[in-house]
C-alpha cells in the first residue's frame, strides 16, 4: 500500500498565456491526425505554445513508442524548464507499463501540471502519492480536438489555467448530477477510471481510499465486469475507507440485465458517506476537469464539489 497523504504538499508551476505546453503520449498511439491538428490549433487560438514529445510520433504496436521512449519523454517534459505544463494526447493502455520507470523525487523537485484521464489515471494518482503534487483528471488532446466538442468543455478546460481552482465550485452543465446518498464530506480527491483503479490493487501504486473523495468513471465495460471490479474493491477493504464518492459517466456500459446504476446502488448506498453519480466527467461531453490531489468538499444534496485549496505555486 502507498503511504497515506492528506493534500498535495507541493504545488505546480502557474500556467499563463504564452506558456509552452508539453504534449506527450504515455499510453496508446493515436491515428486521429485530424483531431490532433484541431487540438493544436485550439491551443494556439487560446494563446499557448506547445512542444510535441517524442512519444507523439513514435509507435510500438498499439503503444506510442517503447516503454523507455514514453517514460523518458514524460521525464524530459518535467525536467525541461521551458515546459510549463504537460497534456496527454490520448489514454488507452500503457501508463501502467511506465509508472515504475519514473523518478518521483526529480518530479517532486520540478513540479508541473499533468492533465489527462482514462489510462492516465495511473499517472495522476502516482504523482500525488509518490511525489506529493496535484494533477488534473482532464481532457486529453484527442478529446479537445473532437469535431463535436462543446463550448462548455473547452471553456472548462482552459479555466484550469485561468484560475487557481481554490474556491471553484464544480457542478454539471445543464443536466444536474444525481444524488444517491445525501450529505456533505471533505477530503482529497483521488481516483479516475475504474478499470485502472482496480488494476492497481495490490501494487505499490494502489490508490489509497482512506479519508478521500473518490472519483470513478468508466467506458465500454459490461455490467458484469463492473460488478467484478466493484467486488474486488469491496473485498480489498477499500470501499469503507473513503469519505465520499463521485461517480462520473459510465459511457456505453449497458447490458441486457443489470444496469451500472443498480450496481452503484448495491455497492455504495449503505456505506454512510455522500455519493453522487452522473457527474459530467469521463468518456463523453460535456466534460468537467477535476483536480486530483487537492482537498475538496462534496455536497451530495446540491450535487456539487467545492475545491478548498489551490493548484499553483504562489
Amino acid at each position: 500500500m502507498t503511504a497515506k497523504r492528506e493534500s498535495s504538499k507541493n504545488k505546480v508551476r502557474k500556467v499563463i498565456k504564452g506558456a509552452t505546453l508539453g504534449i506527450v503520449c504515455p499510453s496508446f498511439y493515436t491515428t486521429a491526425a485530424e483531431r490532433v491538428e484541431r487540438f493544436l490549433s485550439l491551443l494556439k487560438q487560446r494563446g499557448y505554445n506547445y512542444r510535441l514529445g517524442k512519444s507523439t510520433y513514435s509507435q510500438d504496436g498499439y503503444l506510442a513508442g517503447t516503454d523507455d521512449v514514453r517514460a523518458n519523454d514524460l521525464m524530459e517534459m518535467f525536467l525541461d524548464d521551458e515546459i510549463d505544463a504537460i497534456i496527454c494526447l490520448l489514454g488507452g493502455f500503457g501508463a501502467s507499463r511506465i509508472v515504475d520507470k519514473l523518478d518521483y523525487q526529480l518530479i517532486k523537485n520540478n513540479p508541473k501540471l499533468l492533465i489527462g484521464f482514462s489510462d492516465i489515471t495511473v499517472l495522476l494518482n502516482a504523482l500525488y502519492f509518490k511525489a506529493g503534487i496535484p494533477s488534473v483528471h482532464g481532457l486529453v488532446g484527442t478529446f479537445l480536438g473532437h469535431p463535436e466538442i462543446d463550448e462548455d468543455s473547452i471553456n472548462d478546460f482552459f479555466e484550469i489555467f485561468n484560475s487557481d481552482y481554490q474556491g471553484r465550485i464544480l457542478k454539471n452543465y445543464q443536466t444536474p448530477a444525481l444524488t444517491l446518498v445525501p450529505g456533505v464530506s471533505e477530503g482529497v480527491i483521488v481516483g479516475g477510471n475504474l478499470s485502472l483503479i482496480t488494476a492497481l490493487l495490490g501494487t505499490p501504486y494502489e490508490i489509497d481510499f482512506t479519508d478521500k473523495l473518490v472519483l470513478i468513471e468508466e467506458v465500454e465495460e459490461k455490467p458484469y465486469r463492473i460488478d467484478r471490479m466493484f467486488s474486488s474493491l469491496r473485498l480489498s477493504g477499500a470501499l469503507e475507507k473513503a469519505k465520499g464518492y463521485i461517480f462520473g459517466k459510465f459511457t456505453e456500459c449497458t447490458g441486457p440485465t443489470k444496469s451500472y446504476q443498480a450496481l452503484i446502488n448495491e455497492y455504495f448506498k449503505d456505506l454512510n458517506v455522500p455519493v453522487i453519480y452522473e457527474f459530467q466527467t469521463g468518456h463523453e461531453l460535456p466534460f468537467i476537469n477535476v483536480p486530483i490531489g487537492l482537498k475538496a468538499k462534496l455536497d451530495a444534496h446540491n450535487k456539487e464539489i467545492t475545491i478548498l485549496e489551490g493548484l499553483y505555486q504562489k
